[in-house]
């Protein structure tokens, strides 16, 4: 579901590079009421994620949440590599018609080189969070979460900040694009949601037969900061001490 909706997302997403705006376009943009109530929901949401990283047990499925998704919603804010990208065409294409009259070409502009500088720490910080997520889960639930949060993060930003449903042409990209989305989502739901049977969680790695905590006695409960490996490790550890 994780790959259909990236698939439909890209095919019937918006595409335009904004090669027609110039540098005062690019920053008036950023006084946009949508785009700045945008970025303060994303804040608060962000620091929501941080107090449920921060004050959730290890054990706690919101936790778990938490951290797959922190590292995509930051490197969503794609906003600021496609701007300075803009800016730098932009600035590029005005020196070419100055150096061809009788004006001197300018230098590139400082917002450029501040675009740029935010660009990259947005994609550090994200890659930095997606690897403390991958020392706490498994790598195929880090890496799918990652880019659910990450194609949600950056498709609310453009919708927002570029406007995309305005540049979505027919009827089949109107429905497929936020069908595409919702994919994304349900597939994010079916990846976190615990399996969960008569007798409680079950375990991924043997098919869902609750039958290990059995053996011994132990209530029936899957430690989700756990990997699959290191139960089946834990369990046959049990099984030779029990020998």
């Amino acid at each position: 579901l994780i790959v259909a909706g990236e698939v439909l997302v890209a095919m019937f997403g918006d595409h335009t590079n904004g090669e027609d705006r110039d540098v005062e376009d690019v920053l008036s943009s950023y006084d946009e009421p949508a785009f700045r109530t945008f970025i303060i929901l994303m804040t608060l949401y962000l620091v929501q994620l941080g107090i449920f990283i921060w004050v959730c047990p290890e054990t706690s499925l919101l936790r778990k949440v938490a951290w797959g998704s922190i590292g995509g919603s930051i490197t969503g804010f794609q906003n600021f590599l496609k701007d300075a990208l803009t800016i730098y065409a932009a600035t590029t294409k005005s020196q070419n018609s100055l150096s061809s009259g009788s004006a001197s070409p300018t230098g590139l502009p400082a917002t450029l080189f501040l675009f740029m500088a935010l660009a990259m720490l947005t994609a550090f910080v994200g890659l930095l969070c997606l690897a403390a997520c991958m020392k706490r889960y498994d790598v195929t639930y880090s890496a799918a979460m990652f880019v659910v949060s990450f194609v949600i993060s950056a498709s609310l930003m453009s919708s927002v900040h570029y406007h995309t449903f305005d540049h979505l042409e027919g009827v089949s990209n109107y429905v497929m694009y936020p069908l595409g989305l919702m994919t994304l989502i349900l597939g994010a739901f079916i990846l976190v949601k615990p399996k969960a049977g008569a007798g409680g969680f079950l375990s991924e790695a043997n098919g869902g037969e609750d039958d290990r905590d059995a053996l011994d006695g132990d209530p029936p409960c899957m430690d989700l900061n756990v990997s699959s490996g290191a139960r089946d490790g834990g369990y046959r550890e049990r099984l030779l001490n029990d020998v």
